[in-house]
């Protein structure tokens, strides 16, 4: 035999042993190993992660700060969740399972994932239509656009907390302080910031400049280390509040948190949640908010009011469920949010906590049966979010939504307020002086006042019965 010969039979040799031992497992065909072949790259076999395909999100209610949905929010029984026996094809297939294995990396020819996509519902968008649906309705608008002119008294309290906010606001005494202080920087100023009739002592000045500084680099250091929530309200809303307390108010004003404390059920708007034994069921919206004013308890005047409530067995003024603050005046309200908050968001939970309010007062007017008109009622609240605050008016409304009575929220108010904000030195002389302006109209017991011309003759009445 040449030597041809013998090669091609060796070579057939080996092909026969190389069938005879493969047989039985019906693998695909592969070639005998050769040091010689280089195997090649095989193409990327990785499958798509789940959150790249479009999930059914749960109509279970989101936590009060929305934030994007972690894939652990997704329920673990539920039987649309990619298994990591499936192919990320297979997601939304109504077939039975096919089971991967080295026989088959196929998925089912009849999957439907791209045919029918679920859209994930966002309750921020959703919420305010909830909320102007749902009874009594609760409506938030700009100011401008509005098919009817705001009422009057509305307008008069944005030209109240206006009033100083762009003009003389700042101590002519510390003009020079604000330009040499290094800790602060360069700071823009104009010459109409500055007030020249302001004569306190220099000692006086120097305790509101360590404070505004404080402030400001407090806030600075929230919005370039990307604090949280709790560090904007500790480090700045709070002094920020106590600051303008103590410039305007003395001792008549409480600043206390509520973020913790439920508001009561039946000072909520309620939306239809009906179920097979209940069908009439109603499920109140709740969101919580962060801060409000109260008539203070150490100051004498309010402590002997809330005595004479009590003994008149009209204890309980407010409208949250927590023992002490339902049994205090309530004034405005502050929702807090960190420099990433969502502004939607924090209206949401003011417009609901201040709709709660004003609806209590309501019945606190019936109860003392005065005759009063509705517009009288209005009150502010703030959205805070990071650097920027930002002022609303709401106010009971009858025939608000397709004849119905609730609580109609303007704003927020970038007329009459161009930036305020903390992100300079006078940015925070600017919100002092508007919160100042605040804590004096809800204060004053004129007819141009809050307390004067309605919560206080309400109380006093049913302090009386």
């Amino acid at each position: 035999m040449d030597s041809e010969n013998h090669h091609s039979l060796i070579q057939y040799n080996r092909i026969n042993s190389w069938l005879a031992s493969e047989n039985d497992t019906c693998l695909p065909l592969t070639p005998p190993a050769d040091e010689n072949w280089k195997k090649p790259c095989p193409a990327s076999l990785k499958r798509k992660r789940a959150m790249s395909l479009p999930l059914h999100v749960p109509d279970s209610h989101r936590s009060d700060s929305p934030k994007r949905r972690r894939t652990d929010d997704v329920d673990d029984d539920d039987d649309d969740d990619v298994q990591p026996e499936q192919s990320a094809s297979q997601f939304g297939s109504e077939n039975p399972l096919l089971a991967l294995n080295e026989r088959n990396t196929f998925s089912p020819p009849t999957s439907n994932v791209s045919s029918h996509p679920k859209r994930p519902s966002s309750p921020t968008r959703e919420t305010p239509i909830i909320l102007r649906n749902a009874w009594p309705p609760v409506l938030t608008e700009s100011l401008n656009g509005l098919k009817e002119a705001p009422p009057e008294h509305a307008e008069l309290l944005g030209d109240r907390l206006a009033h100083g906010v762009d003009y003389g606001f700042i101590p002519q005494g510390l003009r020079d302080v604000i330009k040499t202080d290094p800790e602060v920087g360069h700071q823009t100023t104009r010459p109409v910031d500055f007030d020249s009739s302001d004569t306190r002592p220099v000692e006086e000045l120097l305790r509101m400049w360590n404070e505004i500084k404080k402030i400001f680099l407090n806030a600075r250091d929230c919005k370039d280390g990307s604090r949280d929530e709790n560090a904007w309200c500790d480090d700045v809303v709070r002094p920020l509040l106590r600051l303008a307390m103590d410039l305007y108010s003395n001792d008549q004003w409480w600043f206390q948190s509520v973020q913790s404390q439920s508001i009561n059920p039946l000072y909520l708007s309620t939306i239809p949640a009906p179920t097979p034994t209940d069908p009439k069921r109603r499920k109140p919206i709740e969101r919580k908010t962060d801060y409000v004013l109260s008539y203070s308890h150490r100051n004498r005047e309010f402590s002997a009011l809330y005595k004479r409530l009590e003994t008149a067995n009209n204890r309980e003024i407010g409208h949250t469920l927590d023992t002490f603050t339902k049994r205090t005046a309530l004034f405005s309200g502050f929702e807090v949010k960190p420099a990433s908050g969502d502004h939607t968001e924090a209206e949401l939970q003011m417009s609901i906590w201040i709709a709660a309010s004003l609806r209590k007062k309501v019945e606190l007017a019936r109860a003392a049966k005065t005759v009063f008109d509705f517009n009288v009622m209005v009150e502010p609240a703030l959205t805070i979010v990071g650097h920027e605050h930002s002022v609303f008016y709401a106010y009971p409304c009858e025939n608000l939504v397709s004849g119905r009575s609730g609580v109609h929220v303007l704003g927020p108010d970038l007329d009459r307020f161009e930036r305020l904000s903390t992100d300079s030195i006078r940015g925070v002389f600017r919100l002092v002086k508007m919160y100042g302006n605040l804590l004096q109209y809800g204060m004053n017991d004129g007819e141009d006042g809050y307390w004067g011309r309605f919560l206080g003759p309400v109380l006093k009445k049913l302090a009386e019965s």
